[in-house]
């Protein structure tokens, strides 16, 4: 669900590295209508005095530097998203293949369980499942970090509203993250807090 949103605002934001058509098609409306304000008519032949308009160029065109900046945060953004989404799925699969034919409480079946579980390990399985929820972390923070920077060039109270919230939600899992680094009986366990503590 958060890719699909994410999608949208990149949509939208992509646009903002392109020239506006809609400023050519502005002006040469507003060059039409001068011409047609100054056609003279004469029995022989009909004239204006403005002359064909040209069209400006758009190799002149240089994108905003915080049109760069949105893209460059909710482009990498989506990425991590799908690749979280995309290795889910496969370790989803790993782990459906590591339960095939592992009912039943036999030696054999026992033995089995251990050798798939090792193999588990010694692929770094865990490890690859603990970078998921990290992936969808910095997907996050790069979209927030690319939403008030669009907030903060479109209006600076809406800007200050998102930019408090956002900050308390910086605060909350700074707080979270360090937290166990420094108190060993804290509940707040997490990959990012290990990462911290290591």
């Amino acid at each position: 669900m958060f890719s699909a949103a994410l999608t949208a605002f990149n949509v939208q934001s992509y646009l903002l590295l392109q020239p506006d058509n809609s400023d050519t098609t502005v002006l040469a409306l507003a060059h039409i209508s001068t011409q047609l304000s100054s056609f003279s008519a004469n029995q022989a032949f009909i004239n204006s005095t403005k002359p064909a308009f040209v069209p400006p160029s758009t190799t002149a065109f240089v994108a905003p530097t915080y049109a760069i900046w949105i893209n460059a945060l909710w482009f990498p953004s989506l990425i991590c998203t799908l690749s979280a989404s995309s290795i889910a799925v496969t370790v989803k699969q790993w782990l459906y293949q590591y339960k095939q034919g592992l009912s039943g409480t036999s030696r054999e079946i026992a033995r089995l369980r251990q050798y798939r579980y090792e193999n588990l390990l010694s692929w770094r399985v865990p490890e690859i499942i603990a970078v998921l929820p990290l992936l969808l972390q910095i997907a996050l923070s790069l979209f927030l970090g690319g939403l008030l920077i669009l907030l903060w060039n479109l209006h600076p109270l809406v800007a200050v509203i998102a930019s408090t919230l956002v900050g308390m939600l910086a605060v909350f899992h700074l707080s979270t993250t360090l937290l166990p680094t420094f108190r060993p009986d804290c509940s707040y366990q997490s990959p990012q807090a290990l990462g911290t503590f290591l």
